[in-house]
């Protein structure tokens, strides 16, 4: 005997289909439907044979639903027990395999440990988003979760590595470069220390020329200023004259200066060059600035830095000037400081506190940092 099903023999006494599992009254069904087309068969041609019209249409109809219902009953049933049945049990849609988020999770973390935090997280995102789309029924959406989880995780390591290699790469290069400039330095601080004869050279050179005109002594208080040369106390009018004038900004025409006072106000010349210079009310009643007199002058190191303004005091005493230089044309100083950075040496006329000349100079280089020049009365 057949199953009507599978096909499959059914030994004899046996209640099921050792095939597919189908009951064996349904397969004795089967045979007995599948024995009825020959007696019919038999019938047709018996009545054919005597003269007696055979009934066509309803052993036609019978054939037909006979086969149309076996072969659907029997390829629904196979199907659905061989299809949904096992994917049903395993808990996923027929036919695919269970996804485990644990290797997504464990790749995602270390991605995010090792290589890139960003994309690291959103890796370990997705891949707990795995088993929970499963458990719902969602396995679609946890194939794309997955899918997400591996290709951040991708994208994040290969980042990582991409950046690590840049890292390492200008780690190398600027270490070299580090160490380049390290090897230099003593060089560079023996330049710097020990100036060659050029550069001495060229330093001499760049100290200006003094005037006839400007006096030997510090006291003759003469100052040249570039190639004029002026007088203290002067007027305004003789900055002017040399290209200097009121600093508005600081003081403004209009500035009163009261009676045995002075006022220190900037002067600029068209270049920029600003000189700092006393203006002095020597008078019993308040004056407009403009209308003061010139009384003392002050210039440091940085005022001429540029190499375009030139200040000379007597004696050719300048920006630069070595000790030996100043204490020869000057002598013997009244007052002396020497301190770490900076040592001062000034000169004072019988004891006349406002008519002086200063001199600063570099404590390391012994050399001419600042200068100051006052002459006149008050009080």
């Amino acid at each position: 005997m057949q199953c009507k099903f599978c096909r499959g023999d059914i030994p004899e006494g046996a209640k099921v289909c050792p095939t597919c599992g189908t009951p064996v009254e349904n397969a004795a069904q089967e045979n007995s439907a599948s024995n009825q087309p020959e007696a019919e068969n038999n019938s047709y041609n018996y009545q054919y044979s005597n003269g007696q019209q055979p009934n066509n249409g309803q052993n036609y109809n019978q054939g037909y639903n006979q086969g149309y219902n076996q072969g659907y009953n029997q390829g629904y049933n196979q199907g659905y027990n061989q299809g949904y049945n096992p994917g049903y049990n395993n808990g996923n849609m027929p036919g695919e395999k269970p996804i485990s988020g644990t290797p997504y999770m464990i790749f995602s973390i270390l991605c995010t440990l090792l290589c890139c935090l960003p994309l690291g997280i959103v890796g370990i995102v997705y891949a707990a988003k795995i088993n929970s789309l499963q458990k719902i029924g969602d396995y679609a959406g946890a194939k794309e979760a997955a899918k997400k989880a591996k290709l951040f995780t991708i994208i994040g390591a290969v980042g990582g590595l991409i950046i690590s290699i840049i890292y390492l790469a200008l780690y190398v290069f600027a270490g070299d470069a580090t160490s380049d400039i390290v090897d230099d330095i003593p060089a560079i601080v023996e330049d710097i220390e020990e100036p060659d004869d050029a550069d001495e050279a060229k330093e001499e050179a760049s100290k200006a020329v003094p005037s006839g005109e400007l006096g030997a002594a510090w006291n003759t208080y003469t100052v040249q200023i570039n190639d004029k040369v002026i007088t203290l106390p002067c007027e305004m009018k003789d900055l002017e004259a040399i290209g200097f004038q009121l600093d508005t900004g600081d003081k403004s025409a209009e500035y009163m200066v009261n009676p045995d006072e002075y006022e220190l106000a900037f002067f600029n010349d068209q270049y920029g060059h600003s000189i700092m210079f006393d203006m002095i009310n020597e008078t019993d009643a308040a004056l407009k600035i403009v209308d003061c007199k010139v009384g003392g002058i002050y210039i440091d190191e940085y005022d001429v830095e540029d190499g375009n303004l030139s200040v000379i005091f007597p004696g050719n005493v300048q920006i630069g000037s070595a000790k030996d230089e100043v204490l020869a044309a000057y002598g013997e100083a009244s007052d002396v400081y020497e301190g770490d950075t900076l040592h001062s040496y000034t000169w004072y006329a019988d004891d006349d506190y406002f008519k002086n000349c200063r001199i600063e100079l570099d404590a390391e280089t012994q050399k001419v940092s600042c200068m100051s020049l006052q002459c006149y009365d008050l009080y």
